[in-house]
């Protein structure tokens, strides 16, 4: 019997078509339009960046859930050097969902134009000092590939190897497949960083096929102990630093049989409750944030991805890096 077991977090949501193919991810941010190796999955090492710094507005109506084939993986921990089937699910989806039917015959693929419903997703493992960990591999008729996957599946394998997408072959899809192997011993606890989104097909024409505006997101982590090491900490879906920062978090867990024994599902709620975590500077402590050591980006690459950030969510562009005063009002 195969299980699998699904952390499904509620959360902030946002979405989107910005990067229709997960190729993109790779491209240069200011010359390919791309992200820079950058995955927008929430992970610190990019300064915990999530699909929601281009898609904006988002309503937070969707869910995300990190499902394996080995329970034991959220509960018991990882073992070293096991590969696991892994499998991103989006719940809740709306966006898009009205042309959810339509699958591959959409967009330009159509006779007469009309939009895709078109959603996407990335993760990364990183361990406590924010390196990635382990290793991925596409799933090709439900086993992990063993070599190199053929064209048209479903995910993409950063050129780093760091981090998995989706990689835009199809449209329409809520779930997405995949192989972790998991790294040597004594890595300690490791999180998954995880970020989906539901995208709305752009404004319906075929002139912005994927826009930023209107889609959906939701960005969360998920810590795995390794088995025999210390124990995980408590997951999170992330903070607000809106006004109801924190906001409400249900954790979910869910045992179900896998794809061979669909008719047997076990649920329990984990957890719900409301998880805080944003600092608020004071004042007089602001002027310290004025100081040119403090600048928000001293990275040229990292620069370069809040421009074209800006340039998505604003329609603008320049004037960015100017100095602030000493209140620390930029």
């Amino acid at each position: 019997m195969r299980l699998a077991i699904a952390l499904g977090i509620v959360a902030a949501a946002r979405v989107a078509s910005a990067f229709p193919s997960g190729t993109q991810f790779d491209l240069d941010p200011m010359m390919g339009d791309g992200g820079g190796g950058n995955v927008f999955d929430g992970a610190p090492r990019f300064t915990a960046h999530g699909c929601d710094v281009c898609h904006t507005d988002p309503p937070h109506r969707i869910g995300e859930a990190l499902q394996a084939d080995h329970p034991e993986l959220f509960t018991d921990g990882y073992k070293p050097g096991m590969q696991y089937h892994l499998r991103v699910v989006l719940e809740n989806e709306w966006a898009g969902i009205m042309y959810k039917s339509l699958g591959d015959n959409c967009g330009f693929a159509a006779t007469t134009y009309v939009p895709c419903d078109q959603n996407g997703f990335a993760l990364e493992v990183d361990d406590l000092n924010g390196n990635p960990q382990g290793s991925y591999t596409a799933v090709v008729d439900n086993a992990c590939a063993t070599g190199t996957p053929p064209p048209g599946v479903d995910v993409y394998i950063m050129l780093d190897g760091n981090a998995v997408t989706h990689n835009g072959a199809h449209h329409a899809q809520s779930q997405w497949d995949f192989c972790w192997t998991a790294p040597a011993a004594g890595k300690g606890v490791l999180t998954a960083y995880l970020a989906v989104v539901d995208g709305n097909g752009g404004d319906g024409t075929m002139n912005f096929p994927a826009n930023t505006t209107g889609d959906d997101v939701v960005t969360g982590t998920l810590p795995m102990a390794e088995i025999g090491g210390a124990a995980a900490p408590t997951q999170s879906g992330g903070c607000s630093a809106g006004g109801d920062a924190g906001g409400a978090v249900a954790l979910i867990v869910l045992a179900l049989v896998a794809p061979r024994r669909r008719t047997r599902w076990l649920a329990a709620l984990l957890a719900l409750g409301a998880i805080s975590g944003c600092a608020h500077v004071r004042p007089r402590e602001r002027e310290t944030l004025a100081r040119r050591n403090m600048k928000f980006g001293p990275d040229p690459i990292e620069d370069e991805l809040d421009l074209h950030m800006q340039e998505a969510r604003e329609g603008s562009s320049g004037g960015y890096g100017s100095s602030g005063g000493g209140c620390g009002c930029n």
